[in-house]
């Protein structure tokens, strides 16, 4: 059991290898260089450490806010939970009713296609966020200079299920091509967390197509950066601000101009968050002890599920910081809102410790640290 701040920090950052299989329902295309990377993983596998994933959790799946006091979930926080951290592979510690078990697979999933999305796609992590449009499709797009690729994941408990996950993303591949809709990559991805001793799996599956096109009509390269900022102040703990940026985002995909209001009240904003020092630079951020927001009817049904979640002791004492440095929350004040560049890796990199407890900093700026007391 993890009851110390160095016990939580080793398990947080220990490496995970995992196995990473093909679907031979959907080959990936040969002799294009755009999958180089993608077809050596069989090999290779993949490696992540619990860490980064929980990070990418927590600031892409931060959901939307619908009013200007709906807070998000915050997902990191329960997976230090529900995850065995310690054990030789990542798993769920029991069985959970599928009111959490159904989203929190698919949360892992998402997760999981982010960081893969990255790594060997080179796609920024800004440009990675739910695809627009109505009917049969592929729920993540991303973009470089040179690509358009849209991305569907999935999320299991059962290994049984990836096969089934890989066809249903193939029919939703079908459905784009039907519209005419054709893009550089169109990748599925399915990342299976068992319940008992198996290890996770990744399947992936794409099978060769034509050329790209169209559907990015529907949003360009900024419209994506806003939204994806939508859910960093979220995840950050500012609900109304994340509110009246999703509403400017819808604006400018409607007129396709700049959005010329600031988003922010800095004076009523600033107050609800806490600053802390990383290496010399500010963060603003909250540090949280529970994963569902306060009085929130949104998740209402989650409220009465969660009393009947038994969690260890130690839980109580475990707080996680949701942060984004100082001068990309200031970005966000300006008449063109987190137009800033992302951080690269020197300057993630540059971050290592908030006192005793180790970080994570993405390039958008935003950090997750946790603290065990």
């Amino acid at each position: 059991m993890i009851t110390t701040q160095q016990q939580l920090d080793v398990a947080l950052d220990r490496p995970h290898l995992v196995q990473v299989h093909i679907s031979p329902d959907g080959p990936l295309p040969q002799n294009k260089q755009v999958y180089n990377s993608l077809t050596t993983l069989p090999q290779q596998g993949f490696s992540f450490t619990p860490r980064e994933l929980l990070h990418a959790i927590g600031c892409k799946t931060a959901a939307l806010p619908t009013s200007d006091q709906d807070e998000c979930l915050k997902s990191a926080w329960l997976y230090t939970n529900i995850l065995d951290l310690e054990g030789p592979y990542l798993l769920f510690r029991g069985a959970y009713g599928s009111d959490l078990q159904i989203s929190r697979s698919q949360e892992i999933g998402i997760g999981m296609l982010c960081l893969i999305a990255e790594r060997h796609s080179g796609i920024p992590w800004d440009q990675l966020g739910p695809l627009p449009g109505q009917g049969k499709r592929f729920d993540y797009r991303g973009s470089t200079p040179r690509l358009r690729c849209i991305f569907e994941s999935k999320g299991t408990s059962h290994r049984s299920n990836q096969r089934t996950q890989i066809l249903s993303g193939l029919d939703k591949k079908t459905a784009h091509h039907a519209r005419g809709e054709h893009f550089d990559v169109e990748l599925i991805i399915s990342f299976c967390i068992e319940h008992n001793d198996g290890p996770p799996r990744i399947v992936l599956a794409d099978p060769d197509k034509s050329s790209f096109e169209e559907l990015y009509a529907r949003g360009d390269d900024r419209y994506f950066r806003l939204k994806h900022y939508c859910r960093v102040l979220q995840y950050v703990g500012l609900p109304r601000s994340s509110y009246y940026l999703n509403r400017y985002a819808r604006e400018y995909l409607h007129t396709r101009r700049s959005v010329y209001r600031t988003i922010l009240d800095e004076k009523a904003d600033r107050g609800h968050l806490e600053s802390v020092t990383i290496d010399g630079d500010e963060f603003l951020g909250r540090w949280y002890d529970n994963w569902l927001p306060d009085r929130s009817k949104r998740y209402q049904r989650l409220y009465n599920m969660a009393l009947k979640l038994e969690f260890a002791d130690t839980s109580k004492r475990r707080s996680v910081f949701q942060g984004i440095r100082r001068d990309v929350y200031e970005a966000g004040l300006t008449s063109e809102p987190f137009s800033q560049p992302l951080l690269d890796e020197k300057a993630k990199r540059k971050y290592r410790r908030l006192d005793q407890s180790g970080v994570s900093v993405f390039p958008d700026g935003t950090v997750m640290a946790f603290r065990q007391r």
